[in-house]
């Protein structure tokens, strides 16, 4: 039985369902997209996971994993100018123990 091809870039494919742009919006679907990818180390993909916890848009809010999300993908792209950014303005969100959450899941 043939299995479903595999979207040659998953993290757009992802965002169709996880936005609503050009797809009914699925989150389970995008969800089943990007995560893979994340995981895999896909750093775009990655900057997508943060970018959705810290939002609280298809995943429960949680800057913290938003946070771990982050670091991960300025770790495999560290000259990203926009991740740290990012990073910097969560960091500035987050309260004194979500930050030494933040810390414990990055390490």
């Amino acid at each position: 039985k043939p299995r479903p091809a595999i979207p040659s870039d998953p993290v757009a494919e992802a965002r169709k369902y996880l936005y609503g742009k050009g797809a009914p919006q699925d989150c389970d679907r995008g969800m089943r997209l990007l995560k893979p990818a994340a995981n895999a180390g896909n750093s775009k993909a990655m900057v997508e996971m943060g970018a959705l916890y810290s939002a609280g848009l298809c995943t429960p809010r949680d800057l913290p994993t938003a946070y771990r999300w982050f670091a991960q993908a300025l770790h495999k792209d560290p000259e990203n100018q926009s991740v740290q950014a990012d990073l910097q303005k969560l960091w500035g969100e987050m309260t004194q123990p979500e930050r030494q959450l933040a810390i414990k899941l990055s390490q």
